[in-house]
This record gives structure tokens, C-alpha cells and sequence, in this order.
């Protein structure tokens, strides 16, 4: 006889919750650099950097033009839908958004709203990379799990 008197599970935060770089990490974002620029909270004098980005949405970026990648890795199978950008205005600067090794899409110069969709499956890893001056953004994402498939045939 097992008795379980309680349990507690530590629910993961909402991959969508941009309003701490510690709630974005527990998330499961990781970030390739760790320096002031890595999370960008709005209020702050160097959020004008970030402008035209709402408050609710990440900014933030890997100082002296140097490549900063954040990712996700992604567990289960669905689709998913992300709202990226680059709030900078260095005319080769971009953001890119790969899954796995794939690129998905790029946004340009002051493109600080962009949206891509993807289907994925479990442990691939969404990638925002931005080469060689660019700000990220990320305005949104939805993940939607897609529901197991029972075969009942035998």
C-alpha cells in the first residue's frame, strides 16, 4: 500500500511571459550572453533603445555588435505561432528566427513586429539570433500541443 499524503508540482512559467529575464529563464528561454543589455525592463533609460516596443515584449540584445542567440527548446509535437522583431536601426542588422538549424524568417531594420508560424516536435529548439547590430523582440508566442493520436487497430 503506497499512500501519498500530498503532492506538489512547481508549475513552468508561461513561455509568453516577458516581464523578467528570471521568469523567461524559468520558462526555459536560454540566452547565449549575460550582460545588462541581456533583458531590457521597460522604464528604464536603456529601453529607449527598444523604441516602438511595448512594454509587455522582450527587448534585449548582446553589446559590441557581437552575435546573441535566445532559444527555446520545444517538448511534445504542434504548431506554434511567434511575433519577433528588431528594434534597431543598423541598416544590416537583422533577427533570425530558425528552428533547429532552418531558417524561418528574418526582420529587418526597425521591423519590430514580424510573425511566423511552425509546426515542431519534441526537442526541437526555436533559435532568435541577431548579426550583426540588431535588438530582439518578441512580441508573443503560442504554442499549441498537438493532441496524441491512439490506435486503437489491434
Amino acid at each position: 500500500i503506497i499512500v501519498i499524503n500530498s503532492i506538489s508540482i512547481e508549475p513552468q512559467a508561461p513561455v509568453n511571459d516577458f516581464s523578467s529575464l528570471a521568469g523567461m529563464e524559468s520558462a526555459g528561454w536560454v540566452f547565449s550572453w549575460n550582460e545588462a543589455t541581456t533583458f531590457v525592463a521597460p522604464g528604464t533609460s536603456t529601453r529607449n533603445a527598444c523604441g516602438g516596443v511595448p512594454d509587455s515584449s522582450y527587448c534585449g540584445w548582446m553589446g559590441s555588435h557581437a552575435v546573441g542567440q535566445i532559444s527555446l527548446q520545444l517538448s511534445g509535437s504542434g504548431y506554434g505561432t511567434i511575433d519577433f522583431g528588431n528594434s534597431h536601426n543598423y541598416a544590416s542588422g537583422k533577427v533570425t528566427l530558425y528552428l533547429n538549424d532552418d531558417v524561418l524568417a528574418t526582420a529587418g531594420e526597425l521591423e519590430v513586429s514580424h510573425k511566423a508560424s511552425f509546426s515542431y516536435k519534441d526537442g526541437d529548439t526555436i533559435r532568435l539570433v541577431e548579426d550583426p547590430a540588431a535588438i530582439i523582440v518578441i512580441n508573443s508566442i503560442s504554442i499549441e500541443p498537438q493532441a496524441p493520436v491512439n490506435d486503437f487497430s489491434s
